[in-house]
């Protein structure tokens, strides 16, 4: 009985010493599954690091973006400020335009009395032709 207690033993010693054996197994399983979770951990890092500096490099754009929209504000009231400057220069070139023709009138009104004096010295030698034979006869 003894020797079969004992062969007994030994048969429940080798069970356990599979299951020692399986242990190890799942626990090199386990080491092997923490190290993938390490290494995804790590490359989730990596990744998260990437698009942090991704979206920085956004923002940097972002920025210049909005600079560049400033400064096109800036141009568009300089060129509405040269809109005014221009309408502002064709009401005086408007009003200019009325002296002008003002000068035309006078002008005018000039050549009519160069005329008139004109027919005046015609009349004028007409009266000294007048006179002339006048003193003649």
């Amino acid at each position: 009985e003894l020797v079969d207690d004992v062969e007994d033993g030994v048969v429940v010693l080798e069970e356990l010493v599979e299951e020692v054996d399986d242990g190890v197994v799942v626990l090199d399983e386990l080491v092997e599954l923490v190290d993938d979770v390490e290494d995804g951990v790590e490359d989730g890092v990596v990744v998260l690091e990437e698009l942090v500096d991704e979206v920085e490099e956004g923002v940097v754009v972002l920025e210049e973006l909005v600079d560049d929209v400033e400064e096109g504000v800036v141009v568009l009231e300089e060129l509405v400020e040269l809109v005014d400057d221009v309408e502002d220069g064709v009401v005086v070139l408007e009003e200019l335009v009325e002296e002008v023709d003002d000068g035309v009138v006078v002008l005018d009104e000039l050549v009519e009395l160069v005329d008139d004096v004109e027919d005046g010295v015609v009349v004028l030698e007409e009266l000294v032709d007048d006179v002339e034979e006048g003193v003649v006869v």
